[in-house]
């Protein structure tokens, strides 16, 4: 057998292996990065956002929701931190611009329309970390950042529930993509559209299981 054909056949050999061998379990990839730094800015300036709305809110509902978020929020940043010394990910210690900016439309916000703007502020963001956090948590390789962003869907869900609670949120704010150059008044409907897909799918999954109330199940027929 000739040497070239030889060297062929072991070129394809290895490269077909290699092709079969999966990816690390422990391969960061930059949209982990990605959810890690940007789960660190949003709770730089949630958190105080959220305390400032359990001492100014006019309303009691909002005032109860702030004070969750804001505690929900400190304990997913012990964790966050946890994951990103693991993996040697350098956090940021400050908000971005846009976000500052949020903080200072809401502070200088007050009475209802102050409630109005943390809300739904707010919501806008969630609608996207969730976004975010979803394709992180189907995509990663990293078991670890895996379930940081299990834990961080089930936060943002949670919040989105909490703060769609208060009766203040508008119909338009988890429509916008919380992105530099968004407005409360519109922008994207993508997270929007699957945020809703998502939480119609698990309603009618829930009604399956748990079946109608006050309609009792069909008795079997007797032979």
């Amino acid at each position: 057998m000739p040497l070239r054909f030889v060297a062929l056949l072991a070129a394809a050999a290895a490269l077909l292996l290699g092709c079969a061998v999966p990816a690390s379990a422990g391969e960061l990839q930059q949209s982990d990065r990605a959810l890690l730094t940007r789960l660190k800015q949003h709770t730089l300036w949630a958190v105080p956002a959220s305390r400032l709305a359990v001492d100014r809110a006019t309303n009691r509902r909002v005032r109860a929701v702030a004070v969750r978020i804001a505690d929900d929020q400190a304990r997913l940043d012990v964790a966050l931190r946890a994951v990103a010394d693991r993996l040697a990910v350098t956090l940021p210690g400050e908000p971005t611009d846009q976000e500052r900016a949020w903080g200072d439309e809401i502070a200088g916000d007050s009475g209802d329309t102050f409630d109005r703007a943390y809300v739904n502020r707010l919501r806008a963001e969630y609608g996207t970390l969730f976004g975010l956090a979803s394709d992180v948590r189907a995509g990663t390789r990293d078991d670890d950042v895996r379930a940081f962003a299990q834990t961080a869907v089930d936060t943002a869900l949670g919040h989105l529930t909490l703060l769609e609670s208060t009766g203040l949120a508008e119909t338009t704010s988890l429509l916008v993509s919380a992105t530099e150059d968004d407005t409360l008044g519109g922008g994207a409907i993508a997270a929007g559209a699957v945020f809703v897909a998502l939480a119609a799918v698990a309603t009618f999954g829930l009604l399956r299981l748990l079946g109608t109330p006050g309609r009792p199940s069909s008795p079997r027929t007797r032979r």
